[in-house]
C-alpha cells in the first residue's frame, strides 16, 4: 500500500473516532412564542439534547410527540457502527483487502441515518395528536436536510459537524482505495526511475 493511501485512512480513521462525541444532525426552530432566541435540538450519536421542554410546548399545540419516537437501541447502533468503521479504517492499514469493504461502510451508514431519520419524521408529522389547539394544521413530513413552514413556525433541518467529519472520512477512503497501489509495482517502479 502507498504512503498517500496509508495517511488517507490514518486521516480518516482520526476523522471517524473524532465524531463519534460531536453532533450529527441539528433543527433549529424558529417560533413566535420564543422571539428572544432561536429553539434548537441536536442529536448525537447516542443520545440527544437541546430545548427539548420548550419544543414540547410548541409540540403540543401542533400535535407532535416531542422527541419524536426513536428505538433506544439505535443509541447503541450508530456508536457501534462508527466504531467498527474506525476499526476496519485501522485494519485496512495492516490488511489492504479489508479497505474495499472499509470504503463502503460510511456511505452505507449515512444512507441508513438518512432513510431512519426522514422516516421517523415523516412519522413524527402524521402522528397528530386529533385533539391538538391548533387543529387548522395538516400531516406534514420535515426533511431531513431544508426548511419546513408550519404555521407562524419555522424549522431548520441541518447536517452538524459529527456528519461532516463522517463524510470527509468517507471521501478519504475512496482516494485511500484509488491511491492503495501494489507494493511490488510501487517499489519496481522506484527502482526504474
Amino acid at each position: 500500500m502507498t504512503k498517500k493511501a496509508k495517511t488517507y485512512l490514518l486521516i480518516a480513521f482520526a476523522l471517524v473516532l473524532i465524531s463519534l462525541p460531536l453532533p450529527f444532525w441539528t433543527v433549529i426552530m424558529t417560533a413566535p412564542t420564543y422571539p428572544e432566541r432561536n429553539l434548537s435540538m441536536r442529536v448525537y450519536s447516542s443520545y440527544y439534547e437541546g430545548d427539548i421542554a420548550e419544543w414540547d410546548v410548541v409540540g403540543n399545540l401542533v400535535g407532535v410527540k416531542v422527541p419524536p419516537p426513536i428505538p433506544e437501541g439505535i443509541f447503541t447502533v450508530i456508536p457501534a457502527a462508527l466504531v467498527l468503521i474506525a476499526a476496519l479504517t485501522l485494519l485496512s492499514i495492516f490488511k489492504p483487502k479489508f479497505l474495499k469493504l472499509t470504503m463502503f461502510m460510511p456511505w452505507l451508514l449515512l444512507l441508513f441515518l438518512t432513510a431512519f431519520t426522514q422516516y421517523s419524521l415523516y412519522v413524527f408529522g402524521h402522528d397528530l395528536d386529533p385533539n391538538r389547539p391548533l387543529r387548522y394544521v395538516e400531516p406534514f413530513t420535515p426533511p431531513v436536510i431544508g426548511i419546513v413552514k408550519v404555521g407562524t413556525l419555522t424549522t431548520y433541518h441541518l447536517p452538524h459537524i459529527g456528519s461532516l467529519l463522517l463524510i470527509s472520512a468517507g471521501v478519504l477512503l475512496v482516494f485511500a482505495y484509488k491511491n492503495k497501489g501494489n507494493n511490488i509495482n510501487h517499489a519496481a517502479s522506484k527502482e526504474k526511475a
